[in-house]
C-alpha cells in the first residue's frame, strides 16, 4: 500500500532487510531511470560521465579562486574550524555556474524521484580538502533532525564530482541499505568499518537519500579531492541556508521560475509566505504560487516598513 507521502513523490520504500545488511555500493550507470531504482534499493545511486572535462576543469579552478579570495579577507573570513576539510558555504551568491547545477536534468531526476517535484534548494556548497586528515568523520544521517522512524526520505544529498574519489583521497564511507534496517539500527551509527568507501570518477554523480548512514572518509593523500554538494530538502523542511535572508536579490531577479521556487520563493501549501503590501499573484486560498517580495512590510497602525534587499557591488 503506498502512502500520501510516497504517493507525491513516486517514490515506494523496498522492504525492510532482515537486520543491518550493508548491501554493495551500486555500480556506476547513465541511466537515470536505473540511478532513481538504485536510490529505492541502495539509498544511493552513482551517475558518471555527467560533467564534460572542460566545466570539471574550470570549476575546479573557481573553486580555488573562491577559497583564496574568502582567505584573503582576514578577520572577516568565515571562520572554517580546526580540520582540513574545508566548506565553502552559501554559493547561491557566488556565480551561476554553480547555480546551473541545481537545475541540471540529473538533480531533477534524482532529488525529485525522492522529494517531489517541488523539492527546495537547502544548501549549495563546497566540499575540499587542504591536507590529510587523521580520522573517519563521524558516522551520521543527513536526516537526523528528523526521527528516525520516519520510512521516506525528506533530504537528498548530490555530490557533483571535480576530482577522483578514492579511499586514500578520503572517499564518502556508505552503508548501502541502511536507509531499509530494522528502526533499532537507524539510531545509533554503526561502526565505520563495516561500510564501504566509494570510487567516483571526476565529473560524476553520487547521490544519496538523507536517512542513508555515511561519513567523510580519513584523506591519508591530502588531495584537495574537491566536490560541490546540491543538498536538497522537502518543501516543507527547514533549509540549511535560510535564502530568503542569505541570498542576494540580484540572484532572486535575475532567476528563472524553476531556481526561484528552489530557493523557496514558492508556497507549499500554506507554507513560505512573504507578506506586506498588494504584490501581484498574493495567496488568498490554498495552492501553490510562486512568491514575490512586497515593495514594504506592514508594521504597528499600518505603518510601512521598507524591505531591505541586497544589491550585488558592481
Amino acid at each position: 500500500m503506498v502512502n500520501q507521502r510516497e504517493a507525491q513523490t513516486r517514490y515506494q520504500q523496498a522492504e525492510e532487510l532482515d537486520g543491518p545488511v550493508v548491501l554493495p555500493i551500486p555500480k556506476a550507470t547513465q541511466d537515470l531511470e536505473q540511478a532513481q531504482e538504485d536510490l529505492r534499493i541502495y539509498g544511493c545511486c552513482i551517475v558518471e560521465n555527467v560533467l564534460h572535462p572542460k566545466i570539471v576543469s574550470d570549476l575546479k579552478s573557481r573553486m580555488d579562486r573562491q577559497f583564496e579570495a574568502e582567505q584573503a579577507l582576514g578577520e572577516q573570513c568565515p571562520d572554517r574550524g580546526p580540520s582540513n576539510k574545508i566548506v565553502i558555504p552559501n554559493l547561491v551568491n557566488k556565480g551561476k555556474h554553480y547555480l546551473d547545477l541545481v537545475e541540471r536534468r540529473e538533480t531533477e531526476a534524482l532529488a525529485g524521484y525522492l522529494l517531489g517535484k517541488d523539492f527546495l534548494l537547502s544548501s549549495l556548497t563546497a566540499h575540499m580538502f587542504l591536507g590529510t586528515t587523521p580520522t573517519i568523520e563521524l558516522i551520521h544521517r543527513d536526516q537526523g533532525q528528523i526521527p528516525a522512524s520516519v520510512e521516506f526520505p525528506a533530504i537528498c544529498n548530490l555530490f557533483y564530482t571535480l576530482d577522483e574519489f578514492t579511499p586514500e583521497r578520503g572517499s564518502t564511507v556508505v552503508f548501502p541499505g541502511s536507509h531499509r534496517w530494522p528502526l533499532n539500527h537507524r539510531v545509533h551509527p554503526p561502526k565505520a568499518e563495516l561500510g564501504h568507501q566509494v570510487h567516483l570518477a571526476p565529473g560524476s554523480v553520487f547521490a544519496f537519500d538523507g536517512r542513508l548512514w555515511h561519513g567523510t572518509g580519513a584523506n591519508r593523500e591530502g588531495h584537495r579531492r574537491r566536490a560541490l554538494s546540491v543538498f536538497c530538502c522537502a518543501p516543507w523542511v527547514r533549509q540549511q541556508e535560510n535564502a530568503a535572508a542569505a541570498t542576494s536579490h540580484d540572484i532572486f531577479e535575475s532567476a528563472g521560475p524553476k531556481l526561484r521556487a528552489r530557493l523557496g520563493l514558492k508556497t507549499y501549501g500554506t507554507l513560505g509566505n512573504i507578506n506586506g503590501t498588494r504584490i501581484d499573484h498574493q495567496r488568498i486560498a490554498f495552492g501553490n504560487v510562486d512568491v514575490a517580495f512586497p515593495d514594504e512590510l506592514i508594521g504597528e497602525d499600518a505603518q510601512l516598513i521598507p524591505v531591505q534587499k541586497t544589491r550585488s557591488k558592481n
